[in-house]
């Protein structure tokens, strides 16, 4: 099951140990999806914005369908103002997943960056149809951690 990290989230530690225990983690597994977009989110979390977008890209890059990575990928362009690739990322992750609520709500708030606000209400209707609390999930920009 994905978690949600927002930037508000409190961490435990401070953004060096978590850097450092994701490098560690990445390292072992320079070749493994999971590692690689954990280390992107330890990035996000630190502001490390194309450092995270390379972590993403290194993990779709093992694993083209992982969900996970491409939702991740959509929100660290969001934040680089580049909302124009965000959505393609967004589209990938729903092609895997349709029923991705954190995908659909990454989707619906970049469709309103683009000024797409009628077809943003409709996918983020579709996420509230999943769960009732999904517009909750983008307060800010949210990155998943996989197991």
């Amino acid at each position: 099951m994905p978690q949600l990290v927002t930037p508000e989230m409190p961490r435990k530690g401070d953004d060096r140990d978590s850097s450092r225990a994701y490098s560690d983690v990445a390292t072992e597994g320079l070749y493994d999806p999971a590692a690689l977009n954990n280390r992107g989110v330890a990035f996000e979390r630190q502001g490390r914005y194309e450092e995270a977008l390379a972590a993403f890209s290194a993990a779709i890059l093992c694993e083209n369908d992982d969900v996970y990575a491409w939702n991740n990928r959509a929100v660290i362009l969001t934040r680089l103002d580049r909302p124009q690739e965000a959505a393609l990322a967004c589209r990938q992750a729903l092609a895997i997943d349709r029923s991705c609520i954190f995908a659909l709500v990454t989707y619906g708030m970049v469709l309103g960056r683009l000024g797409n606000y009628h077809e943003a209400e409709h996918v983020l209707a579709m996420a509230e149809d999943l769960d009732p609390q999904a517009r909750a999930l983008y307060p800010g920009n949210s990155t998943m951690t996989r197991a």
